[in-house]
C-alpha cells in the first residue's frame, strides 16, 4: 500500500495535465492487485479441490479484470475447473478460447491435453484425436503422453477417411503418423477402396519398415485380394449333441427363409454337433470348400469363439444374431446385433438422467468380469452427461449379506441404484436394499431384470424397478413370423429378426461386406424401457432406430 499512499497526494494536488494519466495508472494498478487477490483465493480453493468455489473467483477476474496479470492463469484454471467438474462442453469452449487468446502461453501444451481429454469424454473422436495428437507431439511429460497415446489409439479407428486424411496431412512429419496411416489404409480396405488402401499400406511399410502393424497389414492385403463374391452364406447350427433342441428350432427359421426366398443370397447349413472343435471343422468346410461370403453362427459362446477366430483369420465376416456379449465385437470381422449389456447400461443411464431427472447415482455390481464392465460403462455414461456417481461398489458373487456395501451407499444418499448382476442376485439383493433403508431409492438395471422369476420371487422389493432390454420384434415382423413359422420360442424369433435384417444385404463386394453388415445392425438397433408394475413388466418407452418407424 506504500505505492498507493504516494499516488494519492499527486492525484489531489497535481496539475490538470498529468492527472488523467496518473489516475489511469492508479486504476490499472488497483485493478491488477484486486485481480491477483481474487486469483490467490481461487487458487487456494483449486488446491483444495473445491472447484466450484474456485470458479467463482476466476470468473470474476475474467469478467472484470481482463487486462490484469491474473487473467491468463485464471482463464486456464477456469477451463481446468470445468474439466474437473465433468462439465466437458464448458471445458472445451473455454480451453479453445484460451489457446486462441494465448498461443504462446506456458499453459498452452497442458490446455491441448485438457481439450483432448474433454473431447474424448464427450465421444467426439476427431476433435479428441486432433488435440491429443498435438499434445502428444509437443509435450515432454512421459506419463501424460502415455495416457494421451492410449486414447489416440482408441479414437483413430472411429474416424472417417476424410478425417484421417486431415490428420495424416497435419502430422505426416511425426512418428505418430504410423498409427494414422494404418487406420486410414484399414478403413479404405473395409470400404472397398482397393487402390487407395494398397497405396497407403505400401506408404506405411516404406516409411516405417519396423512397423508394429506388419501382421495386420498382411492380413488386410489378403483380405483385399480374397476374390469375387459367391452369393453364398454359411450357417452353423447345433443339430445334434447337447444343444440339438435349440438348433432344430432355429433350423425351422432357416427352412422358412429358403422356402420363401426372403434373402438375396443362398444359405448353406452345417452341423456343429454342439462341439467347439466340430464347429471349427464345419466353418473351415464352408469357407474353404463352399467359399461362402460370410458366416451366420447362432451358437454357444464356447463354439462361437473358435469359429470367429478361424473366420477372422481367413478374412471372412461372421454375424452372430442372437448373442448379447459385447466381447465378440472386439474381433474385427465379427458383428452382433449391438444390443449387448453394455449398450443396455448406456440406454438406462440416459433414460434415468433425461427422463427421470436423476442426478446422483450409486452402482452395485457383482465382482465378475462381465458385470464389472457393465458397471464401468454405466458410470462413464453418467459422468459424460455431467451427473454424479456417488458410490461404485462391488461384492463377491458368493456373498450372502451386503450389509457393509449398502450402508456405504446409504451414506452417500443416491437418488438411484444401478444393479449390474444376475437375475438370481437381483432377487437376493433387493430385499437387503429395503432392509438397510434404501427402499425409496429408484432401482435401475438391464435385461437381467426381465426374467419371470424376478417379480415372482422378488415381490414388492423389485416393484417400480426400471430397466432396459433389447426391443421385441414389432407387430409387423411378428405377423411375418406367424405367417411363415408356427410355435417358435423367443430365441428363434430373435434369430428370425436378425436374418430378416440382412434381407437388404445385396450388391456387396468382399471389401464392402463388413461395413454393410455393421451399418445394417446399427440401423436396426432398438431397446425397450420396462417398469416392474404390479408384478409384471410394463413397457414405458423405446429407444433406437425402430422408434422412428
Amino acid at each position: 500500500m506504500k505505492k498507493l499512499s504516494l499516488i494519492l497526494p499527486i492525484l489531489f494536488f497535481g496539475c490538470a495535465q498529468i492527472q488523467p494519466s496518473i489516475l489511469k495508472q492508479y486504476e490499472a494498478e488497483y485493478a491488477n492487485e484486486k485481480a491477483i487477490t481474487l486469483f490467490e483465493k481461487g487458487q487456494d480453493y483449486f488446491n483444495k479441490k473445491a472447484y466450484t468455489r474456485a470458479l467463482e473467483q476466476f470468473q470474476l477476474i475474467i469478467k472484470k479484470y481482463k487486462k490484469s496479470d491474473a487473467y491468463e492463469p485464471a482463464l486456464y484454471l477456469t477451463a481446468f475447473c470445468y474439466y474437473k467438474l465433468n462439465r466437458f462442453e464448458k471445458a472445451v469452449s473455454t480451453g479453445e478460447y484460451f489457446i486462441e487468446e494465448f498461443p504462446n502461453s506456458k499453459y498452452y501444451t497442458n490446455t491441448l491435453s485438457l481439450l483432448g481429454e474433454s473431447y474424448y469424454n464427450l465421444a467426439r473422436d476427431y476433435k479428441a484425436s486432433f488435440y491429443l495428437l498435438k499434445f502428444y507431439t509437443s509435450s515432454k511429460d512421459t506419463i501424460a503422453r502415455a495416457k494421451a497415446f492410449e486414447h489416440i489409439l482408441k479414437t483413430l479407428p472411429n474416424l472417417s477417411i476424410s478425417q484421417l486424411e486431415k490428420l495424416h496431412r497435419i502430422f505426416m512429419a511425426e512418428p505418430v503418423d504410423e498409427h494414422i496411416l494404418y487406420n486410414l489404409a484399414q478403413i479404405e480396405a473395409r470400404e472397398g477402396k482397393k487402390a487407395e488402401a494398397e497405396r497407403d499400406f505400401n506408404l506405411l511399410i516404406r516409411r516405417y519398415p519396423q512397423t508394429a502393424y506388419k501382421f495386420e497389414i498382411e492380413e488386410y492385403q489378403r483380405f483385399i485380394n480374397l476374390g469375387s463374391t459367391t452369393g453364398r452364406a454359411g450357417v452353423l447350427l447345433p443339430l445334434s449333441g447337447k444343444f440339438k433342441d435349440i438348433g432344430k428350432e432355429l433350423f425351422k427359421v432357416i427352412k422358412s427363409f429358403e422356402k420363401n426366398k426372403i434373402l438375396p443370397y443362398s444359405l448353406h447349413l452345417l452341423d456343429t454337433k454342439s462341439d467347439p472343435i466340430e464347429a471349427i471343422i464345419a466353418a473351415r468346410k464352408l469357407i474353404n470348400d463352399l467359399q461362402v461370403d460370410f458366416l451366420i453362427a447362432p451358437v454357444s459362446s464356447r463354439e462361437a469363439f473358435g469359429i470367429c477366430g478361424f473366420a477372422d483369420g481367413k478374412g471372412v465376416p461372421v454375424f452372430l444374431p442372437i448373442t448379447e456379449e459385447a466381447r465378440f465385437e472386439q474381433i474385427p470381422l465379427v458383428f452382433t446385433r449391438k444390443e449387448n449389456f453394455e449398450t443396455q447400461a448406456k440406454i438406462i443411464a440416459d433414460y434415468a438422467i433425461f427422463n427421470l431427472g436423476i442426478n446422483k447415482f450409486a452402482i452395485l455390481y457383482s465382482d465378475e468380469e462381465n458385470y464389472n464392465i457393465i458397471a464401468r460403462t454405466f458410470a462413464q455414461e453418467v459422468i459424460k452427461n455431467n451427473r454424479t456417481v456417488v458410490a461404485n461398489i462391488s461384492f463377491s458373487p458368493d456373498s450372502i449379506t451386503l450389509k457393509y456395501q449398502l450402508k456405504a451407499i446409504k451414506k452417500m444418499e443416491p437418488e438411484a441404484i444401478f444393479l449390474a448382476m444376475s437375475s438370481d442376485m437381483i432377487i437376493n439383493t433387493t430385499p437387503q436394499i429395503a432392509y438397510y433403508g434404501l427402499e425409496g431409492v429408484q432401482l435401475l438395471g438391464i435385461k437381467t431384470f426381465k426374467k419371470e422369476r424376478v417379480p415372482r420371487l422378488g415381490e414388492r422389493y423389485v416393484e417400480g424397478a426400471i430397466f432396459s432390454s433389447p426391443a421385441e420384434p414389432d407387430s409387423s415382423l411378428l405377423n411375418i413370423i406367424d405367417q411363415n413359422i408356427s410355435s417358435i420360442g423367443e430365441l428363434a424369433k430373435r434369430f428370425f429378426e436378425g436374418l430378416y435384417q440382412l434381407r437388404v444385404l445385396k450388391n456387396y463386394t468382399r471389401t464392402t461386406l463388413p461395413r454393410l453388415i455393421d451399418e445394417i445392425t446399427k440401423k436396426n438397433q432398438a431397446f425397450d424401457i420396462y417398469k416392474i408394475s404390479d408384478g409384471d413388466f410394463k413397457k414405458i418407452a423405446r429407444r433406437g432406430e425402430k422408434e422412428k418407424e
